[in-house]
């Protein structure tokens, strides 16, 4: 839902990113707060072209800049790492190419974990298995590590 200038969280419906903004605003988390105050003690981790900074209304539902908080805090962990529930999961298209999908883990054994997604051409957030976004062509970069 965020493609195209971000066309569907324009229109309010939910983007990926609004997946773990929510989870984890229901927590008492609010990775608003969070990425501002990391953006103005680490500005360096964040691109701030075309104004990607705190005060764009969408600068929180970004998955680059979810991502980029992880860095600055280095709980930023790499493809083979065993996520944990509640750990975000980071996607790119390309390998180079820079992060544009996220999605909460919200099951884990021992075969694998399962994601909460809301991914461009779906109308709702939806549970898959890990290793559906990878099956769809994304890139899996990462994890990021909340607590």
């Amino acid at each position: 839902m965020g493609m195209y200038n971000n066309i569907g969280g324009k229109l309010g419906f939910i983007v990926c990113s609004d997946v773990p903004n929510i989870a984890y605003g229901m927590a008492g988390y609010s990775f608003q707060v969070l990425l501002r105050d990391s953006f103005v003690k680490n500005p360096n981790f964040y691109d701030a072209r075309n104004g990607n900074n705190p005060e764009n209304p969408f600068f929180h539902r970004r998955a680059r800049n979810l991502y980029s908080y992880f860095q600055s805090i280095q709980s930023l962990k790499p493809a083979s790492y065993k996520p944990q529930l509640g750990d975000l999961v980071f996607y790119r298209k390309t390998e180079k190419g820079y992060i544009a999908h996220v999605a909460l883990v919200t099951y884990v054994d021992n075969r694998g974990y399962k994601i909460m997604e809301s991914a461009p051409k779906t109308l709702f957030a939806r549970e898959v298995e890990m290793d559906s976004p990878v099956k769809r062509g994304w890139i899996l970069a990462g994890f990021g590590k909340v607590y």
